[in-house]
């Protein structure tokens, strides 16, 4: 019996080692040259004119632009991409709406602001007061910055985010508690609980 469980052990243990890996890598999200982490979807081929990127989404008839900040190391923007971004409806709920760009924190790429300002990325982040990445500024139709993610949020409440602006909650100057508690409301009652 001793020399059965010694067997087993010695079988199993390699075996999850090997199986944790390859989640490991499964999960693993690509990083461009700059260190940042990236998705297919986000638009990757932009000279970072920001009105000129908001105008190609309007006629896309999406609902506006999402920018998000982030940089090299982040482990906060790692999760984003591989804990959030890995779930498909809340993928399919930007993608649908938004046209969404990277932008470094720290990056020395040139950025044509929504005044016209041309800067690199770390004066747009340090002009717009981003104090943490990941950060996720939502842009409406006049270019306008109407609601921020500052941080890294769960999946559901950043989820819960990207509804809030869909639903055109800033715009109608109804708070995000406010309406969070609201649409739970209105979803208990449509289940009848």
């Amino acid at each position: 019996m001793g020399r059965l469980k010694f067997f087993r052990n010695i079988l199993i243990v390699p075996l999850s080692i090997v199986f944790f890996a390859s989640l490991a890598q499964a999960g693993e999200v690509k990083k461009r040259e700059d260190g940042i982490h990236f998705q297919p979807w986000v638009k990757n081929i932009s000279f970072l004119d920001l009105k000129e990127d908001l105008d190609e989404a309007l006629g896309s008839k999406k609902l506006g632009l999402a920018v998000i900040f982030e940089q090299p190391g982040c482990g906060s923007c790692k999760r984003l991409h591989e804990v959030n971004f890995s779930d498909n409806t809340l993928v399919k709920l930007i993608t649908d709406n938004f046209d969404v760009l990277q932008i470094n924190m720290y990056g020395s790429s040139e950025v044509t602001d929504m005044s016209g300002a041309v800067i690199n990325e770390r004066v747009l982040s340090e002009k717009m007061a981003v104090n943490f990445t990941p950060t996720t500024a939502f842009f409406d139709e006049t270019g306008k910055e109407i609601f921020r993610i500052p941080g890294y949020l769960k999946p559901k409440f950043y989820q819960r985010a990207v509804e809030y602006v869909i639903d055109r909650g800033p715009q109608r100057k109804i708070l995000f508690p406010r309406w969070s508690r609201d649409r739970l409301k209105k979803l208990k009652a449509e289940k009848g609980t």
